[in-house]
């Protein structure tokens, strides 16, 4: 039997298939909350619920009681893609839940002061193909990153127009990916069974949100927050599978790579055109342009691979939406939204596993507030794409037709006292 040459296996699966975890919008998931969800597009101007510590801390001052809320998102997400040879495969297991806590204390003693505390999954998603589809050898059949955040926060009124809020954002997240390997074309030994190979990291970082509102008049809001890039460094294990007899593969390496979750700038303006509507716009902006690479450290392995710097090359980008609120009466507000979400992935270095466009995203919602100190709130949001055609790609395979589709629905409980 020949002696089986990382070099050569590794110049069949590109290493730019670790990064495979891109959703809609870059790194980001929705906002948490189904009052952010039926607002798709305008809610940092105004949080009239606990969301406000991710979404806006500064406005954590305009709450003169006690809060907690849950929320619980329901995702579902689907991408088809075929290539120029016509040769398909879909995603699976289509569906995600991402859950959020949030509370907020007002200050018993000082009545400019205010503090909160949120725990959420701002950034991930996972896609799983079947193990067999006919890419397995160019890109992964399952990845996930996964996210948890932890925020506490405090606001405080400068004067009747003025209120400013900063929030510590500590995150933990966890990156997971599974790839068959080619040991028999490796080889050059016909019949070897394929191997996979399953990169298993996890790191945590920090960064923070400031955050500044302005009541202009009684019935217009502005709003500027700015969130700080999050560098994390993911530590973990590479585990080979399969290695036939001779071949210069440890089973188990080390594994070691890193990711900065970007600065993300947000400006809103918020307009109380009367008692019954609301209306806001937002505008942000996130530099997604520092992730022009990927750095690959695999420990004894390191040396065997044709390069441990993958170019990812994202581009900066931008979201621009509105939404308007209907108070139909004491108990119920109607809410809808439209956003338009710009992809940082270029098409050069699009995978099937971290496939996205540009895309609106449609949202309603409602509020029920039946008395006392309960509130609920539900929301629905879908997607909408016309499809992305890749004839770029670094690796030729991945060129073809990506088609997507994507719901989600939001709903939460909140309680005041």
């Amino acid at each position: 039997m020949k002696s089986v040459s990382l070099i050569k296996i590794l110049s069949i699966i590109p290493l730019s298939l670790v990064f495979t975890v891109a959703n809609a919008d870059g790194f980001r998931n929705p906002p948490a909350g189904a009052n952010a969800q039926g607002r798709f597009g305008g809610n940092i101007a105004n949080t009239p619920d606990a969301t406000a510590v991710t979404r806006n801390p500064a406005n954590l001052i305009d709450f003169d009681e006690n809060e907690y809320m849950v929320t619980l998102t329901f995702g579902y997400s689907k991408m088809d893609f075929t290539n120029s040879a016509g040769q398909s495969v879909s995603s699976e297991d289509p569906w995600a839940v991402l859950p959020g806590l949030f509370m907020i204390i007002p200050s018993a003693e000082d009545e400019n002061l205010a503090f909160g505390f949120g725990i959420t999954s701002p950034y991930g998603r996972s896609t799983r193909l079947p193990e067999d589809n006919p890419f397995g050898y160019a890109a992964p059949y399952y990845t996930q990153l996964s996210s948890l955040e932890f925020t506490p926060a405090f606001s405080t009124r400068i004067n009747e127009k003025i209120s400013l809020g900063l929030s510590l954002n500590l995150l933990y997240s966890e990156l997971d990916l599974r790839q068959k390997y080619p040991w028999s074309l490796a080889a050059g030994v016909p019949g070897l069974p394929d191997g996979s190979t399953l990169f298993d990291g996890h790191g945590t970082g920090v960064g923070a949100t400031a955050a500044i509102t302005i009541k202009a008049t009684e019935r217009q809001r502005i709003a500027l927050t700015v969130r700080s890039p999050i560098k994390v460094k993911y530590r973990g294990e590479l585990e080979v599978t399969g290695i036939p007899p001779g071949a210069p593969a440890a089973p188990v390496s080390d594994f070691e790579t890193e990711m900065t979750f970007p600065l993300v700038i947000a400006l809103a303006y918020s307009l109380q055109v009367n008692e019954k509507w609301l209306i806001e716009t937002n505008l942000d902006w996130a530099q997604q342009s520092d992730f022009d690479q990927l750095d690959i450290n695999a420990g004894v392995n390191t040396p065997l691979l044709p390069s441990d710097t993958i170019p990812m090359n994202w581009d900066d980008n931008f979201t621009l939406g509105i939404s308007a609120c209907y108070t139909l009466n004491p108990e119920w507000e109607l809410r809808a939204g439209y956003i338009y979400l710009e992809s940082p992935v270029p098409t050069s270095t699009m995978l099937p596993t971290a496939a996205e466009q540009d895309q609106g995203v449609i949202a309603i919602g409602a509020g029920y507030t039946p008395g006392g100190p309960h509130r609920f709130d539900f929301a629905y949001s879908v997607g909408l794409f016309s499809g992305r055609t890749v004839s770029d790609n670094l690796n030729p395979a991945l060129n073809g037709d990506y088609d997507f589709e994507a719901h989600l629905l939001t709903v939460n409980y909140g309680y005041r006292f």
